[in-house]
């Protein structure tokens, strides 16, 4: 399957990351974080079909995402006994990943609180989904 990278998700990467891929992608390394994105973004790539993945590549994938996750994390998550904060939200673990913040192993069916915008990345990430 073909098909374009995330502009706005690569505008979010490193700049050296994001000079990698444009090398391997064949397309000039100078520029902006944004500009880079963009150049990258324009070249049409091969995207796996999930179910050509190895069990391999899939858990390389989840563990990218999560550490991706951490690293961006601005806010601690709050305690599940605690009355949840503004923007804040209940999350449900999924499948089981390390979460290095915490510095524990988040098992499937496992609910916490943390801030709406790493619940998204966790979500994102598929290792959690969002409780309304």
């Amino acid at each position: 399957m073909k098909g374009h990278l995330d502009v706005k998700e690569l505008e979010k990467c490193k700049k050296a990351d994001l000079q990698k891929l444009a090398e391997e992608l064949g397309v000039s390394t100078e520029g902006t974080i944004k500009e880079l994105a963009e150049r990258c973004a324009e070249v049409e790539v091969e995207i796996p079909d999930e179910s050509e993945l190895t069990e391999e590549e899939k858990e390389a994938a989840e563990q990218a995402a999560v550490e991706y996750a951490e690293e961006n994390k601005r806010e601690e998550p709050e305690k599940d006994d605690e009355p949840q904060a503004a923007g804040t939200v209940t999350v449900e673990v999924t499948a089981m990943y390390l979460d290095k913040v915490l510095n524990e192993v988040k098992e499937p069916g496992e609910v916490f609180t943390v801030s709406r915008e790493r619940a998204t990345i966790l979500e994102r990430a598929k290792v959690a989904k969002i409780k309304e």
